[in-house]
Formats: C-alpha cells, structure tokens, sequence
C-alpha cells in the first residue's frame, strides 16, 4: 500500500507508528483555524543555506533538510532534522511532506530532477501479463505525480499549513500513454486545489531551476493571488 499512495507513512511496529502519528500531529493546530504549534527553532533564524542546488540532477531532499559530507553537515532551506517525507515510494518525480521553517510547521513540495523508474506488477489474475519498469524523467510531471502534488496540496489545506512549493518542472509528459492515464485531469486538479488553499503559499525557483510551458500555468501566483507569491532565485 505505500508503493501505491494509500499510505502517508510505513512503522515496523505499532509503537513506531504511534510517535509518527503524534509528530504528525504536532504540526497542526488543536482546532480547525487555530494557530499552528510553533517550537523554538533548532537552527539560527538567519543562518545561512549552505547547500546549493547545481546545474547536474541532485537529491532535492538535499535542498530541503540539507546533507552530511565528509567534513560538515551542509545545511537546506528548513530546520535541521524536521523534514518528514510522504509517500515516497509512489510517483517519486515529485517530493512531499512536512518540516519546519524556523519552527513554523509547514508543507513542503519539491522536484525530483534525476530519471526514476516506475515498476507496475504483473497482474495475477492474468499469466499474460508481466512486470513493468518504466523509466520517468526528471522535472516532468506525469500523471502519478501531478495527482501526488494535487493530492498533497489538498492535505497541506486541510492541515491548516503554509506551503512552500520548489518549483523545477519543464512541463507535463504529454504521449499517448500519459493522455490515456489521464495528465490534464490530475494537471487540473493542482489548479483546483491551489485554488482552494487559505495559507500562504510561496512558489520559489531554486538556483538552475526552470518553470515552462503548462507546468508554469498550473503554479502562477494569479491563480490565488490573496496567498500566492512566486520568487526566482537569479541563478534560475
């Protein structure tokens, strides 16, 4: 079920997923419209980000909750050790989940800029079927993860959350394939829940990142401009 994006999150045992389910739940507010639990912040307010993103594919998680090299840990945009990832086994072009920005609980969706592979089961019922490995590029929405980033979106709404969206896409995968799966319904559904969403949202253009075509239409900031700001790094 986590390689299909039913389940948020896996435990080992049901004490693991007890304290995940509390740390989850220390992110939102007590009540609906109540104010978000701020904690004091690991980190400085106005340290600043060591790690940057390069011309060639990296780890986006690098970006966000930073990474440990051989001499220094090379911090990312959020606090140190708050990131929590999200369905991460299932459409792995798109990075969701939660961290912390100077101990403000917040919602985070990045883009993953390597190829990865899809693997589609054989189906049992059917000897005439086999598995599958489909290889998706990088920065390419296709229709798995535009519904995993509508989908995330909607949550990070309904948790009362301010989104922060890294925004590196060259645009939706458009062949024949991902028109039968349907990519403009799930594209859609991004714009519907941008739309929807009542806390800030930033969109912001990391260094080397780009932002083209129908992947720009579905995150500009016109489509709710009373939350919605875009920022570009120069180097973008």
């Amino acid at each position: 079920m986590y390689h299909n994006g039913i389940s948020h999150l896996t435990a080992s045992s049901d004490y693991e997923g007890i304290l995940k389910i509390i740390e989850w739940l220390a992110l939102i507010g007590k009540t609906s419209g109540s104010t978000l639990p701020v904690s004091v912040p690991s980190d400085i307010v106005d340290r600043p980000i060591i790690y940057t993103p390069t011309k060639a594919p990296y780890n986006p998680r690098w970006l966000i909750a930073g990474r440990n090299c051989e001499s220094e840990f090379e911090s990312g945009f959020f606090d140190e050790g708050s990131f929590t990832e999200v369905q991460a086994l299932w459409a792995q072009t798109v990075v969701c989940g939660r961290a912390k920005l100077c101990g403000i609980p917040m919602g985070v969706i990045a883009v993953e800029t390597r190829t990865v592979e899809a693997n589609k089961p054989a189906d049992p019922a059917n000897p005439d079927t086999e598995t599958q490995v489909i290889s998706q590029a990088g920065q390419v929405w296709y229709p798995d993860s535009a519904f995993k980033t509508a989908q995330a979106i909607n949550d990070i709404n309904m948790e009362g959350l301010p989104l922060i969206i890294f925004a590196n896409w060259r645009g939706f995968s458009g062949g024949m394939r991902d028109m039968y799966e349907e990519i403009l319904k799930y594209g859609s559904m991004i714009v519907d829940a941008l739309v929807a969403f009542k806390q800030p949202v930033i969109v912001y253009l990391p260094p080397h990142g780009e932002l083209r075509g129908g992947a720009w239409v579905v995150v500009d900031p016109t489509i709710n401009p009373d939350f919605m700001e875009m920022y570009a790094d120069r180097e973008s």
